[in-house]
């Protein structure tokens, strides 16, 4: 009991930061022989009192000068949580000014000029984030009663409360930059008189993802698709309708793939699935996906026929036990039998292969072109799925909740199940 009053007071004076001359005014409490002069403290505890009262020395952090461009912005120019005029000096002169200056413009901008605000708003939101992740990060690793009650004996509560801090002022300010900054790109992105190309697309997912502010995704993945492009060198500026089924207007699967990990961080069930139906289950995605991997296979089972003939018609004449007519059709009904039961085999093994699901599959008697199709859609619902269920494989089934039967309801719509009995662990 005498060791615990000697301890209380030490820690009443590193937390409150006022000495232990400022318990003299609590004898009424603790007891007046636990005052100041009469507190049994050893040596060491004395010497370790002395060095938590004595001033530390402040130490100047580099600032950004008015010459500094973005790319040379490092963690050293915000040290402290983005205080200090050339910060925001150099927000204004990076991404502010050219954003006022194209959506100020009464003409088209130049898409350069639109590249360079969103590299800008990309490098500030790292800064933001990885400011944000080593504020926020506690220095001490143990957080167990036994473990506090030794680090006021230590002193380790200092950098402890410094860390606090540090995320109680990045709570304030790295908030309100990253809000500008998401509102300062969704504005630019949004101006009718921009037009969206992939690198803008690319850098403005990255800056949401890295903000932590993916909401406006889904409305950016509709613009991308299906946004009025503006006629170059018409003055006024006039607007062409562009088609939903164009395959350039689809989402690269990397870019929906980016989203969606912003949407599952902030735990956002319904921006997941907005991002789904916007990005791979646009028409323009599916008719890109057929062009860019099933146009070719298909022209080439289109002419292996005639290259077939040919083939055959050559072969007839190295032969004389039958009719070189005869033998043409001998030899092209057997290699189309061939091309024609091996190219089957691959087909339904490739469109029936599901060692890389998860907990979504397909349900029975969905198509296989229709599983084909939409593969990429099946696997980033299986994305979702998991990211909302038990991470343990022996506790899957046990989910319960409205968001998780709002999901189960959704997977059964689109023709997919949600953790098949048959395929689950000790089911088989």
């Amino acid at each position: 009991m005498r060791m615990g009053l000697c301890l209380l007071p030490h820690g009443l004076a590193t937390f409150t930061g006022r000495g232990l001359s400022g318990l003299s005014l609590r004898k009424g409490r603790l007891g007046s022989r636990y005052t100041q002069d009469q507190t049994p403290f050893s040596r060491r505890r004395r010497a370790l009192h002395a060095d938590v009262l004595t001033p530390r020395p402040q130490v100047e952090h580099p600032v950004a000068t008015e010459s500094t461009e973005i790319g040379e912005v490092s963690q050293a120019h915000i040290s402290r949580p983005f205080a200090g005029a050339e910060f925001s000096a150099l927000l204004d002169k990076e991404v502010l000014s050219k954003a006022r200056a194209v959506l100020q413009s009464s003409n088209i901008p130049d898409a350069v000029l639109v590249e360079q605000v969103f590299q800008a708003c990309e490098k500030f939101a790292v800064l933001i984030a990885e400011e944000t992740q080593s504020g926020t990060q506690d220095p001490t690793s143990k957080h167990t009663p036994a473990a506090n009650l030794l680090s006021l004996e230590e002193g380790k509560d200092r950098p402890k409360m410094q860390a606090r801090k540090n995320a109680h002022a990045l709570g304030s300010t790295g908030n309100a930059i990253a809000q500008l900054l998401s509102s300062t790109a969704y504005r630019v992105i949004a101006d009718p008189k921009v037009y969206i190309t992939p690198q803008i697309l690319s850098s403005y997912v990255s800056v949401q993802n890295l903000l932590g502010r993916p909401r406006t995704l889904p409305e950016v993945f509709r613009l991308y698709a299906g946004k009025p492009v503006p006629k170059p060198e018409s003055n006024p500026i006039q607007y062409s309708n562009p088609s939903t089924y164009k395959p350039s207007a689809h989402v690269p699967l990397q870019i929906a793939n980016t989203a969606l990990t912003a949407a599952i961080r902030i735990k956002n069930l319904p921006l997941c699935f907005d991002i789904i139906d916007h990005s791979v289950c646009a028409p323009a995605y599916r008719v890109s996906k057929f062009f860019r991997k099933a146009f070719v296979p298909l022209s080439g089972a289109a002419l292996a026929p005639f290259a077939i003939y040919r083939l055959a018609s050559e072969l007839s004449t190295y032969q004389s036990t039958m009719d070189s007519a005869m033998a043409t059709r001998v030899v092209f009904a057997g290699i189309m039998a061939y091309v024609g039961f091996t190219a089957t085999i691959g087909v339904v093994a490739v469109t029936t292969a599901n060692d890389q699901m998860d907990r979504v599959t397909w349900a029975v008697g969905t198509p296989l072109r229709e599983r084909w199709m939409r593969e990429e859609e099946r696997m980033l619902i299986d994305r979702v799925a998991g990211a909302w269920g038990f991470q343990q494989r022996w506790r899957r089934g046990e989910e319960e909740g409205q968001d998780w039967e709002a999901l189960r309801e959704w997977i059964g719509i689109r023709g997919m199940v949600l953790d098949k009995t048959e395929l689950m662990d000790g089911m088989e």
